[in-house]
């Protein structure tokens, strides 16, 4: 579904990603680990057309979408739920659920503003609330269910239990895991890396800027350098 190969991208004069390659197939769940500063969110940024790629290309179902801009990337079926939420604080949640069909022309867009309402009844509750007042996992909620309201077939999913108390962490992973269930495909940042392994089918591991690690969830869960570096194991 997803095929990066050789990507390099740049801040400035640093050089954030240095030749990343990596697939997400159709149906899986894939979760990029990795220090703060890896790159990680760069990479997502990348993909989404937010950052511009210096060289290498990312395709996603066949085409190549290395240099179109954001909107397009949409279009084609890729959304992200980006790091901090990003929602639009003075607007209310309907305005913001409103905000994710942003690029959509079709005439189902209330009904799935509706069902992503019943999906989420705390968003369906406030849905005439300023979405800056709701609560972090009520912004959470908001943020995906803003992101899953462009029919995305790829789901950038940056963070998503960041800040968040512990029993609403658990409720985030299984969202997680009913979201690919309804046949979303999903690229996982995520700082917890034993919960984000314990729901992956692969994974990455990302430092500064480079892939060091890769291959089954399994497989990095019993990787000594990942239980001792990231999992805080001995």
């Amino acid at each position: 579904m997803l095929h990066i190969e050789g990507l390099h991208t740049f801040y400035g004069h640093v050089h954030a990603l240095r030749g990343i390659s990596l697939n997400v197939e159709e149906g899986e769940i894939v979760t990029l680990i990795g220090s703060n500063g890896a790159g990680k969110t760069t990479l997502l940024n990348t993909i989404s057309g937010i950052v511009p790629a210096a060289s290498g290309t990312i395709e996603f179902l066949g085409k190549n979408i290395t240099t179109l801009p954001s909107d397009q990337i949409v279009k084609s079926g890729i959304s992200q739920a980006p790091e901090g939420r990003r929602i639009f604080p003075r607007s209310s949640v309907q305005d913001n659920l409103e905000m994710g069909a942003y690029t959509r022309n079709d005439k189902n867009i209330k009904a799935d503003i509706e069902a992503m309402m019943e999906r989420f009844p705390i968003l369906k509750e406030r849905r005439n609330q300023m979405a800056g007042t709701l609560s972090g996992g009520e912004q959470q909620m908001l943020a995906i269910a803003r992101a899953l309201l462009s029919r995305p077939k790829l789901l950038l999913l940056d963070e998503p239990s960041l800040g968040l108390m512990p029993t609403l962490v658990q409720s985030i992973f299984k969202l997680i895991q009913e979201i690919r269930n309804d046949g979303v495909s999903i690229l996982l940042v995520e700082q917890n890396a034993r919960k984000a392994l314990a729901i992956a089918d692969r994974a990455y591991v990302l430092e500064t800027g480079v892939i060091v690690l890769e291959g089954s969830a399994k497989e990095l869960r019993e990787s000594d350098q990942v239980r001792k570096v990231y999992l805080g194991e001995k």
